[in-house]
């Protein structure tokens, strides 16, 4: 239904009136998400016995060439930083191609999400690093040489002043692709209910739109998310786990 179309009373102006109905659907939203956020951490409270997953290979092995991709460049965090976000395993890679292009790739692994160990969203970080979001939404990408469908995972754009970059990302969890932070922690109380599993992997790729084209920098993405999907299912624990893998 088109709402311009609908009629308000005479005397409250028809901005306030849909004004007041964003805040309040706002306000349900919140309170819906927050009720969900407490159910989740019940939940999770009660799944006693799970177990923490070890990484299947280390990630500063990973492929220093994706496709026409070459690593150029690595980066460290401090070991506070690395507390603070409670890994186990990451790499924070810049690779670069023929072209000149540069993509910036970082994994984080953690044998078990909880217990001040978890995921941090970029919707959050990003814009209290100074940049402001213009978009989020969920697109599809087919990984490289992968049996499955075309997976979702996350698209953003963001800016500050006239710099546009295009963000990537995605959980690579316990054997699924999961694009929505929400959705992550639906499959993360279930997976810990009925697997005790609480093992999984953030991943986010990032590059800058030159000269604005958006387009551009969407493709080169795509490309490079559908063969780092492929790769790190050699790296992270899958659906099935081996009984040596239990600690």
């Amino acid at each position: 239904m088109d709402t311009t179309t609908l009629s308000t009373p005479k005397d409250i102006p028809a901005n306030t009136t849909n004004t007041q109905g964003k805040r309040k659907m706002s306000s349900y939203r919140a309170v819906i998400i927050l009720i969900c956020f407490i159910g989740i951490g019940f939940l999770l409270h009660g799944a006693t016995g799970t177990h923490p997953i070890s990484i299947v290979k280390p990630l500063d092995t990973f492929p220093k060439h994706l496709g026409n991709w070459t690593l150029e460049a690595t980066h460290s965090s401090s070991e506070d930083i690395v507390i603070m976000l409670g890994v186990d395993d990451y790499i924070h890679y810049v690779y670069k191609d023929d072209d000149g292009n540069r993509i910036v790739l970082y994994v984080g692994f953690y044998e078990s999400v909880g217990g001040g160990k978890g995921y941090h969203s970029p919707k959050n970080c990003l814009p209290g690093g100074g940049w402001g979001i213009d978009s989020v939404n969920t697109i599809q990408v087919t990984p490289v040489n992968r049996q499955d469908s075309p997976v979702d995972i996350t698209k953003m754009i963001i800016r500050s002043g006239s710099e546009s970059q295009v963000v990537f990302y995605w959980f690579q969890n316990r054997g699924r692709i999961i694009a929505s932070e929400y959705l992550e922690k639906i499959y993360l109380v279930y997976d810990a209910l009925t697997k005790k599993r609480r093992d999984g992997a953030f991943i986010r790729l990032m590059a800058h739109a030159h000269d604005g084209n958006i387009a551009k920098t969407e493709e080169l993405l795509q490309g490079f998310a559908e063969l780092t999907i492929t790769k790190l299912d050699k790296y992270l624990p899958g659906k099935h786990l081996h009984q040596t893998n239990h600690q």
